[in-house]
């Protein structure tokens, strides 16, 4: 076979392609609207922290947590009646229950990574984890912590859940002093291992919008 044989086969294969490619539909992404895109998106990466915690070079357990404001509860609700095509009776039945468990507690959802999926535990009963909320000289400690089952509107609501977290409802009291929103304050998890202090009070410098990944330590 000859150069222009050769070429010309190749032509007409590319050709080929196109007019396959131009006889397939392109459909949208789903779902819409994406889950890093619009005010969802901002509210969560804007209540969103993760930390790292090392023993030298050695990686021993990655927490990243969403704090679960009003104000993010209403975008949550509102998102998930996008995607779930809600009645505008049911997203008022969900906002007032967001509202009301606003009322009731602080709420925070932990995704916790370990080197040992043993000490991923936190709501044993005895867990090797000290879960508070510090605010101040306050020291609130969790009064509930609940593992949340993996499913696909977790994973899609909160794009930084890795296959290999596990993640945690997380209660807490309010404080006595008033309101935490605006506030700076800071989730612990604290154990033999090391502490893993949650920082709300200074902005993120990027969003957390992807599952961690093992790297070096800095």
């Amino acid at each position: 076979m000859n150069r222009t044989t050769a070429g010309s086969l190749r032509l007409a294969a590319a050709a080929s392609a196109l007019v396959a490619l131009a006889g397939c539909p392109f459909h949208p992404r789903a779902p819409q609207p994406r889950p890093r895109e619009g005010e969802w998106a901002r509210e969560r990466d804007d209540a969103t922290r993760r930390v790292i915690l090392y023993d030298g070079v050695q990686h021993r357990a990655t927490a990243t947590a969403t704090y679960l404001s009003p104000a993010v509860r209403e975008a949550r609700a509102r998102r998930l009646a996008e995607w779930l095509d809600w009645t505008p009776k049911e997203l008022d039945q969900r906002l007032a229950q967001e509202r009301a468990e606003a009322d009731a507690a602080e709420e925070f959802l932990v995704a916790l990574f370990t080197a040992d999926p043993r000490e991923n535990e936190l709501d044993a009963p005895k867990s090797v984890w000290r879960v508070a909320l510090k605010v101040g000289t306050e020291d609130l400690l969790a009064t509930r912590i609940t593992a949340i089952r993996q499913d696909a509107t977790m994973v899609e609501l909160f794009p930084y859940v890795g296959p290999f977290d596990v993640v945690y409802r997380v209660l807490l009291p309010h404080s006595p002093s008033g309101s935490i929103v605006g506030r700076p304050f800071v989730l612990q998890l604290a154990s033999a291992l090391g502490k893993l202090d949650l920082d709300f009070g200074a902005p993120s410098p990027k969003p957390v919008d992807e599952p961690w990944q093992p790297v070096p330590p800095p």
